[in-house]
């Protein structure tokens, strides 16, 4: 895994997925009050990515997450 996940700039990608999942995530977008749904996208992810323990402490601290 590179170093340092979440200070690592970011790339532009495209993904589909079910309408009623956009539905859903633009839903926890006005919940969470995020800018952007990329932003409410990149928190889920990383919020998932640190719970099944594929970041660091460092980065699960960094994203405010217990360790």
């Amino acid at each position: 895994m590179a170093d340092n996940l979440v200070y690592q700039g970011f790339e532009g990608r495209s993904i589909s997925l079910p309408v009623k999942v956009w539905s859903l995530l633009e839903r926890v977008k006005t919940d969470r009050q995020d800018p952007t749904l990329s932003d409410t996208i990149r928190v889920l992810l990383l919020q998932q990515l640190a719970e099944n323990s594929y970041l660091e402490d460092r980065e699960k601290k960094a994203l405010g997450l217990a360790t």
